[in-house]
């Protein structure tokens, strides 16, 4: 049997195990609740590292194959058997739970290094606020199944890293059209009307950056559009610590997948864009546009969601709340039973009121 050497994130002074902390942004024992930063958790994982690489004498790597290796060695493959989700996750997860299905869910494998994400953004957001977020969210919605509103459903919620393809660049866009300008007044009884006809040109070079796609196909894409934005200002080089008690979905849509739907949103801003430069004109008539890319980047990251599923009659429902800026959308089940009851109750009532207000008006 393969022996797979890792790096583990353990306490310096106690030598528990070290969760990241969403509330603070660093690193915790739950233990002796000691805390570190970011810095010094990276400072103690090099000098492992280093450690390891004496140890083995192995070869020494370059930047990019060290990162890669300390990826592969560090990571972890689940899969579940009742979905089929791939769930990265640290090496030192011994069991979860799929937050698809909440199938509990088996290793199966390290991953290779293709896998690896250029960026990450920390959840900032805690457990019991994204639990209190998705109260406040059905709040008040009493067709709901009993089963939807529950704690044991409540208590699946999972701080998931979803796999996010993000492109920039720059394009040329050019807009050729007949742009009409109508002028109206009255004198007297009479109404005049005055329009000019031009001939509209417009050029820009429109820059777009990190515009995103999830790299999920469980995960629907308008669900993941429907919490957006991110804000990139908190995109920090990927670490596996940042993995430490969360879970992340490993990518199945491919760069060239993705590139259709970023694409689709690209060029219906860059349309709204130059068309609004166009705006001086009443209406604008046999409109062309042209749109070529001058430069293009990817980067693959993961983002910050927290994630909740739940079937009923044999559809899934998903809830998910930006893990970083608790913006929140939810598919709702709604209960047949429930409906019906609250149908049978308004009828009962409509006839009883009516009954009541049909004797007043015959005393």
């Amino acid at each position: 049997m393969e022996t797979v050497q890792t790096i583990t994130y353990q306490c310096p002074n106690c030598n528990a195990a070290l969760e990241y902390d969403n509330a603070s942004g660093g690193f915790r024992c739950f233990y002796c609740d000691s805390t570190f930063s970011d810095y010094e958790i990276r400072n103690i994982f090099k000098h492992n590292e280093q450690e390891v690489n004496l140890d083995t004498a192995e070869p020494e790597l370059d930047e990019s194959q060290e990162r890669s290796e300390e990826f592969t060695g560090q990571s972890a493959l689940y899969t579940c058997p009742n979905c089929g989700a791939g769930v990265i996750c640290d090496s030192l997860t011994s069991s979860t739970r799929c937050h698809f299905c909440h199938t509990p869910v088996i290793l199966s494998g390290r991953l290779s290094g293709e896998f690896k994400p250029n960026m990450i953004i920390p959840f900032s957001t805690t457990r019991e606020r994204a639990e209190q977020r998705f109260k406040e969210y059905i709040k008040g919605k009493f067709l709901l199944p009993r089963g939807f509103k529950s704690e044991a459903q409540i208590s699946n919620i999972s701080a998931l890293y979803v796999p996010y393809w993000l492109k920039s660049g720059l394009a040329d866009v050019q807009l050729t059209a007949t742009g009409k300008t109508v002028r109206t007044w009255r004198t007297g009884d009479r109404q005049y009307t005055h329009t000019k006809v031009y001939d509209v040109e417009r050029d820009a070079e429109l820059s777009f950056i990190r515009v995103p796609c999830d790299g999920s196909k469980r995960i629907d894409d308008s669900l993941m559009e429907s919490i957006e934005p991110f804000t990139y200002s908190g995109l920090k080089p990927f670490s596996m610590s940042y993995l430490s008690g969360c879970a992340a979905e490993k990518y199945d849509v491919s760069k060239e997948q993705a590139a259709v739907r970023i694409d689709q949103r690209v060029l219906a801003a860059a349309e709204a864009e130059i068309r609004r430069m166009a705006s001086v004109y009443t209406s604008l008539e046999s409109v062309r546009t042209s749109f070529v890319y001058r430069q293009q980047k990817y980067v693959y990251a993961l983002l910050p969601v927290w994630f909740l599923n739940y079937r009923y009659r044999g559809k899934d429902y998903a809830f998910v709340m930006n893990g970083q800026t608790e913006k929140m959308f939810g598919e709702l089940p709604v209960s047949k039973l429930r409906t019906f009851f609250f149908g049978a109750g308004i009828f009962l009532l409509t006839l009883v009121l009516g009954s009541l207000f049909g004797g007043l008006c015959v005393a």
